[in-house]
């Protein structure tokens, strides 16, 4: 049950993620809001692995630290400045859910390379899941296109996004339980994240830190969006750890969700809610108890 409450944890985590990025990207381009979030990321989670796990630092073979380096290109590299983009080209609402697409790539890389075997009835609630995203997104998505053709970018992007985090939580999961503390993996794969990016946005990162005052402030969104983020990878692979991907993946992907909600209080004037979201919740909260059900099977 730890492992679902940590789930739901991370969900809200990128949610939050999403929000703070929307509003920040009004101010500070897509890539340097990247660059800024994972950054502000790093600084808590290295902090939490050098108090709480230095003797599993220590014990970190040099093979670990190659693996961490691909997580990292994997989720803050392909995963978060993919979502970035995306969230700046169609919004938060629409790349969300697209993004949402994650747990069918999770659950397909689980299986194949992971060899993890789910039961008929988890599969059933992760398909109930899927269908509940579509149902409570599908309008924003069709409006978007409508009125842009650009957004096809968007939507590739969001679902190139959905592909790495797919990826990356089954080599999270493989590592927690390989080298021990999610605080290390979290840390160092944020680390290479931040190392990986600096020639791909840091000189945009210098000229907007530069800009007028109003940029700064969207830059301090785009530190929140850090924040947000590493209270949800944190919580994501203490999960993984714990919990199978097929289980944990399928409720941390409805976090589309919180963030169509979580936009319709905050950023009312650049998302809209429509009732097919509240049909969307119901199949996705069904998909989601269907899910643990058949954990237990």
């Amino acid at each position: 049950m730890l492992a679902v409450g940590l789930s739901v944890l991370a969900g809200l985590g990128f949610a939050s993620t999403s929000i703070f990025a929307r509003v920040g990207m009004q101010g500070v381009k897509p890539l340097p809001s990247t660059f800024i979030s994972v950054v502000v990321s790093f600084l808590p989670a290295i902090v939490l692995a050098l108090v709480f796990a230095l003797p599993d630092i220590k014990a970190l073979p040099p093979a670990a630290y190659l693996w961490m380096l691909g997580l990292g290109a994997l989720n803050f590299v392909g995963g978060r400045s993919q979502i970035y983009l995306a969230i700046n080209l169609v919004g938060a609402a629409r790349s969300s859910a697209i993004g949402g697409a994650g747990v069918v790539f999770s659950t397909i890389f689980a299986v194949t390379l992971a060899g993890e075997r789910p039961h008929g009835v988890l599969l059933a609630g992760i398909v109930i899941v899927v269908i509940g995203l579509v149902a409570a997104t599908e309008q924003s998505v069709q409006d978007g296109w409508s009125r842009d053709k650009k957004s096809l970018l968007g939507y590739l992007l969001a679902l190139g996004a959905a592909a790495s985090y797919g990826g990356a939580n089954v080599m999270a999961k493989h590592l927690t339980l390989t080298y021990g503390s999610p605080l290390v993996i979290t840390a160092f794969s944020l680390f290479f994240g931040v190392i990986l990016l600096v020639p791909v946005a840091g000189t945009e990162v210098i000229q907007s830190l530069k800009a007028a005052g109003r940029d700064l402030k969207f830059a301090g969104f785009a530190s929140l969006s850090g924040l947000a983020s590493a209270m949800a990878v944190i919580s994501l692979y203490y999960a993984l750890q714990r919990a199978d991907v097929v289980l944990v993946s399928p409720i941390t992907s409805t976090n589309p969700l919180m963030t169509l909600f979580m936009a319709r209080l905050f950023i009312s004037q650049l998302e809209n809610i429509t009732p097919q979201v509240v049909v969307g919740t119901c199949l996705a909260v069904l998909g989601i108890v269907v899910v643990v059900f058949g954990n237990a099977l």
